[in-house]
Formats: structure tokens, C-alpha cells, sequence
């Protein structure tokens, strides 16, 4: 399948802007379920300082923002091919041993909360393929999506309290309770094309767990399925602050909004 994705942030300043930096994290990678053929990152409003990558092999910008600038729009625009791989990742490869994956962090640690919901699981076989599809169906079901009841800082152990969140804290979840049976997971960050026409769009989040003579093996929660090719993925880490797409430190006197809005098409439609 051929995708066409279209993604923009824009940033308002209001008010006086010393200084600025941000770090961008929108350029994904070509592996064996995709395939760049363009891939643009434009900035205006700011300069591309640098370019490196991460210790999860991230590529990642460091913008440094016009000083008198008032407008930030960082936009990307891309064709990406992609294959369906029944949810099996052989991608490029990090720094990082497979077992510093099997650590919690502050987004995925579990309390009491996560903990009790982790005893009710009613499902434990031998098939640990079947055994994943079900706990994140397990999860999908308890853990109502929301739009708007959580935020970017809200923990696993917080929307497994209230019982609702979005992608990102399916996500939280369902990697807290695969690191507690001590299975390497990590965090993905992409985008997603839904059946749905004409929907509003935001990037995607779920999850990837290790096993050992197949590889890496994705699971969305919140959609109840493995990535197939309506699936770019971008970036990959512990949970999300490893893979914010834009992060930054801005100094001066000013209020800021922000808004974002993302297009994807199939060529084959």
C-alpha cells in the first residue's frame, strides 16, 4: 500500500521570544514493513541546527527558533510504502540490550491500582502470542477510549484508576503488565490509517513485545489488532517521553497555542 501523509503543528506566540529550541522526532525509518519513498521536514519560524539519532536509533532534529518570530509551524510531508508483515518487526536495530526493555518506567510503574488489575486478568495459557492478543483485548475492553480524559502525563496507573484514556495510555498499560511478567515491550509511535473517512486525525500509539525466534511482534490496544500496512511507524522507545514528536524549551515573556492537523491517504484508493 502506498500512503501519502500530511502533518503540521503550528505554534503561536504571543507575547516576547528570547530564545527557543526544539527537539523533532518525525522522520521514520524504512524496515521490513516500510518503505520511505519522500519523506520532507519543514521548519519556518526556526533552523535546523542538528540532525543525530537517539539511543533507540530515533532520527531527531534540534530546532533553534527565530528570535523575533511569533509563527512555528513544523510540518511534514511524506509517501511511505508499506507491508503487511502480520505484525512481525524486523527493524533497524538500537544500541540498547533486549532485557533494559523489561524495565518499568514513571509512565508505565504500577501501583496498587495496576497491580489488582493485573491479578483479575482471567487468561493464562501456553501460547504466548494468544496470550498477548488477549491481554490487550482485555484491556481494550476495561479501559474505555476517551478522547480528552487524560493528557501526556498521565500515567498507567492513573487511567487504569478512572477506567478511560486514549491510545497512548492503552498503550502504558498494556506495557506495565507485560513487564511485569518480564517480557521485553516497548513503546511505538506512528501513523495509523483508520477505516473511517473523514475523521479527525492525530498520531498513533502502541506497542511492540520481543519474543524470542520471531522478533519483535505489535500489538495496538486501543484497536484491538496487529499493525498491517495502514501502519508507519516513527519512533520507538520506553514509553512516550522518549518519542514526543515535538519537545522543547522556549524562554521570554508570551502564552502559546498550539494546533495540529494530520492527512493520510492511500494512493490506492
Amino acid at each position: 500500500m502506498l500512503l501519502n501523509i500530511n502533518y503540521k503543528t503550528e505554534y503561536k506566540i504571543e507575547g516576547i521570544l528570547n530564545e527557543g529550541y526544539q527537539r523533532v522526532i518525525l522522520i521514520p525509518k524504512s524496515s521490513n514493513s516500510q518503505k520511505i519513498i519522500e519523506w520532507n521536514l519543514n521548519i519556518e519560524g526556526g533552523i535546523k541546527e542538528i540532525n543525530s539519532k537517539d539511543h533507540f536509533s530515533n532520527s531527531v532534529n534540534l530546532i533553534r527558533m527565530n528570535d523575533d518570530t511569533n509563527t512555528i509551524n513544523i510540518s511534514v510531508i511524506g509517501k511511505v510504502e508499506t507491508i503487511n508483515c502480520n505484525g512481525v518487526f524486523n527493524d533497524y536495530k538500537d544500541s540498547l540490550p533486549i532485557w533494559s526493555y523489561t524495565q518499568q518506567t514513571k509512565l508505565t510503574m504500577p501501583g496498587k491500582e495496576l497491580k489488582n488489575f493485573f491479578k483479575k486478568v482471567p487468561f493464562k495459557n501456553d501460547n504466548l502470542i494468544e496470550y498477548l492478543h488477549s491481554l490487550s483485548n482485555y484491556i481494550r475492553d476495561k479501559i474505555e477510549y476517551i478522547p480528552g480524559t487524560t493528557n501526556y502525563k498521565t500515567t498507567a496507573e492513573e487511567a487504569v484508576k478512572i477506567r478511560k484514556g486514549v491510545c497512548q495510555d492503552h498503550t502504558h498499560i498494556f506495557l506495565s503488565l507485560v513487564r511485569m511478567d518480564n517480557l521485553p515491550c516497548r513503546y511505538i509511535s506512528g501513523f495509523f490509517l483508520p477505516e473511517t473517512k473523514n475523521q479527525d486525525l492525530a498520531m498513533h500509539a502502541w506497542a511492540e513485545v520481543y519474543i524470542d525466534d520471531l522478533g519483535w511482534v505489535g500489538f495496538d490496544i486501543s484497536n484491538g489488532i496487529s499493525p498491517d500496512e495502514k501502519y508507519v511507524s516513527v519512533a520507538k522507545g520506553f514509553d512516550y517521553n522518549d518519542v514526543v514528536p515535538i519537545k522543547g524549551v522556549l524562554k521570554g515573556m508570551f502564552t502559546e497555542k498550539h494546533k495540529s492537523k494530520l492527512s493520510i491517504k492511500s494512493i490506492n484508493e
